[in-house]
């Protein structure tokens, strides 16, 4: 190694370093602005025959229902079932619902999803084999929550199409 590359190498180090030892590039996901979980108190849920349980929070409104052809738009904050939040549509500050197709979720989401109507609210408790179970991802968040049950709140904001 020149000596441009080994002092260019301990610049970084230094940089590095200088940031407590933490890697500049690694970014903490920010979920302090995702609502409280939907109560689910009293709701007696449906289960499909594929294992899907679903609570019907809050009715929706309007002629069409979301088909597995649309595009959709939807909040909705993913948490075990111990709780803890492993992603959200709310997260690092965000304010729009994420736009999506409706096949463009894992299973148990998509099924939950079919049906819906604007502004409907619903808790879906999706099974690991429902979920990420059979995923590829690189996602360390999402490889954490392969082997969980799942639980989604979601409120379909808007069916584009």
């Amino acid at each position: 190694m020149n000596l441009r590359n080994t002092f260019f190498a301990f610049f970084v180090l230094i940089i590095i370093n200088s940031c407590g030892g933490d890697d500049p590039f690694d970014f903490e996901t920010d979920f302090s602005t995702v609502p409280e979980p939907f109560s689910t108190a009293g709701i007696t849920p449906d289960t499909t025959e594929s294992g899907l349980i679903i609570y019907e929070i809050e009715a929706g409104s309007g002629d069409f229902e979301a088909g597995i052809r649309d595009v959709i738009e939807v909040f909705y904050t993913g948490r075990t079932t111990d709780n803890e939040i492993f992603d959200s549509s709310y997260k690092n500050g965000q304010t729009t619902p994420l736009q999506n197709d409706v096949r463009g979720f894992v299973e148990g989401f998509t099924e939950g999803l079919l049906g819906m109507k604007v502004g409907q609210k619903r808790v879906l408790v999706i099974p690991p084999e429902l979920g990420y179970l059979n995923i590829s991802t690189s996602n360390p968040d999402i490889a954490a929550v392969r082997n969980d049950t799942l639980v989604f709140d979601i409120e379909l904001e808007t069916i584009l199409f």
